[in-house]
């Protein structure tokens, strides 16, 4: 899953983490998301996706945090 790198960390710190929708648009849509992922548009496949987008999410958040705290300790 390497493609994971592709949102992760492009995040900016004032705006927040990189949301669902912000995640999907960055691969150029959802199907282009799924196909990425070697999933296919069908009920299943997207729920799979979904799972994805779900890690991706939390991932950028995590990263998110991470960064603000880095950013509290150098400013001290």
């Amino acid at each position: 899953m390497s493609s994971s790198k592709k949102s992760a960390s492009s995040s900016n710190s004032k705006e927040g983490p990189q949301t669902r929708s912000q995640i999907i648009k960055g691969f150029g849509g959802r199907p282009n998301f799924q196909y990425s992922y070697g999933l296919k548009m069908e009920p299943d496949e997207i729920e799979e996706g979904n799972a994805i987008l779900d890690m991706l999410e939390q991932q950028e958040k995590a990263d998110w945090e991470e960064q603000q705290q880095e950013q509290k300790k150098d400013q001290k």
